[in-house]
């Protein structure tokens, strides 16, 4: 095993052109293949820590675990009816996102949303997705709408 780190810088350009090419391929649609990036993250570091059903429990232990790792320094999260409104700060991957909208493509996809969204759906199992990702100053902000149960057949 290397002990070496790599920057970064270079990770962030690696998913800048690995984002922007996926986006070039597919366009919006792709917005909904990458819905699960962070899935080994979510499974290795968020999921054996939570241990309450209660979505706003379940951000408390995600944020806890994203700054812990030293990914994000802050995240609150506020819910009104269906949505969920995240803000998020001192992401480590933000010049990804400020890259795409600087080549003229809306923010599609965040690591951070996506530990949310696993965790809702596997603690809850309820669906919900990712609406709208903003960039503000200093921080980002995060909109996910949660829907009723899924139905089944009995």
């Amino acid at each position: 095993m290397n002990a070496k780190t790599i920057s970064l810088d270079y990770v962030n350009d690696l998913l800048f052109e690995l984002e922007k090419a996926f986006w070039d391929e597919r366009g919006k649609g792709v917005r909904f293949r990458v819905t699960t990036v962070g899935r080994g993250y979510f499974r290795s570091k968020c999921a054996p820590l939570i241990q309450s059903t209660d979505l706003m429990d379940m951000v408390r232990v995600i944020e806890q675990s994203l700054q812990r790792d030293g990914i994000i320094s802050g995240m609150s999260a506020e819910k009104k009816e269906r949505l969920l409104n995240v803000r998020v700060t001192g992401c480590v991957h933000r010049p990804v996102e400020e890259r795409m909208v600087a080549v003229g493509v809306r923010p599609f996809t965040c690591m951070i949303a996506n530990q949310i969204v696993l965790a809702v759906e596997e603690k809850q199992d309820l669906p919900i997705e990712l609406v709208e990702i903003k960039l503000e100053e200093g921080a980002c902000h995060l909109q996910l709408v949660l829907f009723d149960k899924r139905p089944f057949l009995e």
